[in-house]
């Protein structure tokens, strides 16, 4: 795939293996702010704020984003659930055969793709009886830690940087798939149309095929080998994202950050279980990858598979996925002299393997209750954290178009997301430019805060327009959303742009505290060095690419609307003034996109150009959509000077909107050379000989034939030429 557009636009192929407003006012354009700036100001103190609670605690968590899981979702408190005692999706026959992450630490993509997996076959009423799907977690790993290459755009090299020992940007898989990650990294990549693949396009495995044996004539593939995965397929998709939720986590934190059980977020995870929803989580385990050898395991009990971390200052180790529940499951089934408060315990698959599987996913030694792969986690874990659980668009399952376009900027995959929220309006928003004929269809966001109500609108904007409202207000929706997370807006029919038209994606956040603003925030490389320099083992950075002209936010304190390239420079510079182990953050763009479906192009009569002045033939082509070119003048005897005397493309003829119809001006009539007295002419010759291809006529209009020919031949070149490349465009 050519990915020469990719900084603002993908195509998603549907590949084989699955299935055969008034809120933003037209203002004056805002300068770059010099201080008092509340945008600039909020997103300084949130960093300032983020450091100063890793340097008192050293706890890397610090410097990811949790605000979406902060605050609880009113109107899920409010809605009276009753669930039964037991649930499971395992029994519903939804959930996929256990897998073996061997040889990798990828446990947090396994149980993305997992909840995925779950989500969509409990939309198609499929069952493992009648055929799992099987969808690719090498294809999500991959990828969330390869940046975008060189030459892909104007976003080229955004992305997360694995490094070696040295600090140097490296490819190798022992780096890249061990790097790690959390259910928002698998959300942010997903909704860039990265994602979900097949399995069968993209497997588990090391391109030779060889493998690392275990027990019993086992194996699972081996970790040497070449696990890249092909750039082609970074933007494969079988199933688009269309919405993901950041339930509140039932490991809650009073006022003095002490552990407080949580039963609104036991009930949302239950909730999104009953809807077929299963749920991705973050955790404590006694060991983070299968086969480490824990001698005394601290919160798990082997010996009934039961789970309780009963430390609340205990880091995150391990990603797995929530099937079901049991109210009634015993604390006396956890170990003996750390027992849980109360019975109950979620149903969860790991990703460790399963003793009754097939190699590359069978785990001779077993792991979990009988072997299967599952375990049993208390309620009252004080580690559980980031629980999320993903939707995607099932309703054209397997009959998709070739491609689809997403206009985007954000592709630095997210470590969290940072808001700020202010009392006077905040408003963000993303111009793009159409690069051919489509539809938009939907639009996309971010929320950070439970209960956002969110303000859309679609602006097709003036051709020299001032701001990002500077045009026709296409469509205005709100919706409010119960979670925080990744949003998508079908506008329904959609609104058509064509070729080289702006429009803006506007977005306005209103929450119960006031107005969010929202931003993926990620270590950069002077942060790397900086956490390395503290003895902190950081094998990655993040770059984010942020082009002037791209992404714009709403200063109310101005009342105008300031380019966020300018913005992100301010937050750097008040950084650096605070001294080292200030300036570590990359910022990315807002999260706002456009997802369209390309349009056949449209047609128009090249409209009769002869005797217009220049003026007048690109005014009458650019009424039709046609551009206009001016080739070699020329002198004619009827044909004013100044005056069009020929075009490239005969008056009457239908072509392709956008196409550039070659005129010819005239140079008026040729000057009258002096007369030469005639001389005499040699023997052989003949006076006034002319060559074979010269013209019978004055040599005025042979000289106007000539050029007209020229120019008609040249053009007809070019315009062949144009054709194909606009060809190549649309297969992009």
């Amino acid at each position: 795939m050519d990915l020469s557009m990719v900084g603002k636009r993908l195509a998603a192929l549907v590949l084989s293996g699955v299935l055969a407003v008034g809120l933003c006012p037209v203002v004056a354009w805002g300068s770059p702010s010099t201080g008092g700036n509340a945008v600039v100001d909020g997103f300084v103190e949130k960093a300032d704020d983020a450091i100063a609670r890793f340097q008192a605690t050293g706890n890397m968590d610090e410097l990811e984003g949790t605000d979406a899981y902060d605050g609880e979702p009113g109107a899920l408190a409010r809605n009276g659930a009753v669930f039964p005692d037991k649930y499971s999706l395992v029994d519903k026959g939804v959930i996929t055969p256990v897998k073996f992450q061997n040889p990798w630490g990828t446990c947090w993509s396994f149980g993305a793709i997992a909840a995925a997996e779950a989500s969509i076959m409990s939309d198609l009423r499929l069952n493992v009886a009648n055929g799992a799907l099987d969808l690719s977690e090498l294809h999500t790993a991959w990828f969330s830690y390869m940046p975008l290459p060189e030459g892909s755009g104007s976003q080229s090299g955004e992305g997360n940087h694995p490094v070696d020992a040295a600090g140097n940007f490296t490819s190798d898989p022992k780096t890249v798939l061990n790097e790690g990650g959390m259910p928002f990294t698998a959300t942010s990549v997903f909704s860039s149309g990265i994602g979900v693949m097949s399995e069968a396009d993209v497997p588990y495995r090391n391109k030779e095929g060889s493998k690392a044996n275990l027990s019993n004539g086992y194996w699972h593939y081996s970790e040497e080998g070449d696990w890249s995965v092909d750039e082609s397929l970074r933007f494969g998709q079988v199933f688009e994202l269309e919405e993901s939720s950041i339930l509140p986590t039932p490991a809650g934190r009073d006022g003095a950050g002490e552990y407080l059980y949580n039963e609104t977020g036991t009930n949302a995870i239950k909730q999104e279980l009953v809807a077929g929803r299963a749920v991705e989580i973050a955790f404590c385990a006694d060991s983070s990858r299968p086969g480490q050898t824990t001698p005394s395991p601290k919160y798990i009990n082997t010996k009934t598979w039961a789970h309780y971390t009963y430390d609340k200052n205990a880091g995150i180790t391990h990603g797995v996925t929530i099937v079901g529940w049991d109210d009634t499951y015993s604390k006396d089934n956890f170990l003996a002299e750390h027992k849980p408060p109360e019975n109950g315990a979620w149903i969860v698959k790991n990703s460790w393997g399963s003793k009754g599987a097939d190699s590359p996913n069978c785990n001779p030694s077993g792991w979990g209750v009988d072997g299967a792969g599952y375990f049993y986690l208390s309620y009252y874990d004080m580690s559980i954290s980031a629980p999320e659980t993903f939707e995607f668009d099932t309703a054209n399952a397997g009959q998709g178009a070739e491609y689809y376009l997403i206009d985007q900027y954000d592709f630095m995959p997210s470590s969290g997301v940072f808001s700020i929220t202010n009392e006077a309006p905040l408003s963000m928003a993303n111009v793009f430019e159409a690069q051919e004929n489509q539809n938009i269809r939907s639009l996309s966001c971010e929320t950070a805060s439970p209960d956002t109500e969110v303000t859309y609108q679609l602006y097709l904007l003036n051709d020299n327009y001032a701001n990002p409202a500077d045009g026709k207000l296409l469509a205005e929706k709100v919706e409010t959303y119960p979670y925080g997370g990744y949003h998508r807006l079908s506008l329904g029919e959609g609104y058509p742009v064509k070729t080289g038209q702006h429009y803006a994606v506007v977005v306005t956040e209103k929450t119960a505290a006031g107005y969010d603003m929202l931003v993926d925030r990620s270590v950069n490389k002077a942060g790397m060095e900086y956490l390395r320099a503290q003895g902190i083992g950081y094998n990655k950075y993040a770059v984010g690419v942020v082009n002037k002209g791209e992404s714009y936010s709403f200063n109310t304190q101005s009342g105008t609307w300031d380019d966020w390239a300018d913005g992100i420079a301010e937050i750097k510079a008040a950084a650096a003034q605070q001294g080292p182990g200030s300036n570590i953050f990359d910022y990315d763009n807002f999260a706002l996109k456009a997802y369209a479906d390309p349009l056949p192009p449209t047609t128009a009569i090249v409209p009769d150009l002869g005797n217009l002045t220049e003026a007048e033939a690109l005014a009458a082509l650019g009424k039709v959509g046609f551009q206009g070119k001016a080739g070699e003048a020329a002198y004619s005897d009827t044909v004013e000077a100044g005056r069009v005397m020929g075009q490239d493309v005969p008056a009457g003829m239908e072509k392709e909107e956008g196409s550039t119809i070659t005129y010819l001006l005239s140079l008026g009539k040729k000057p009258v050379a002096p007369v030469v007295p005639e001389t005499t002419t040699p023997t052989g010759g003949q006076s006034g000989a002319k060559g074979p291809l010269a013209s019978t006529g004055d040599a005025s209009s042979s000289a106007t034939g000539a050029a007209s020919l020229g120019v008609l031949l040249a053009c007809g070149t070019l315009a062949m030429a144009g054709a194909c490349l606009r060809r190549k465009q649309r297969a992009k």
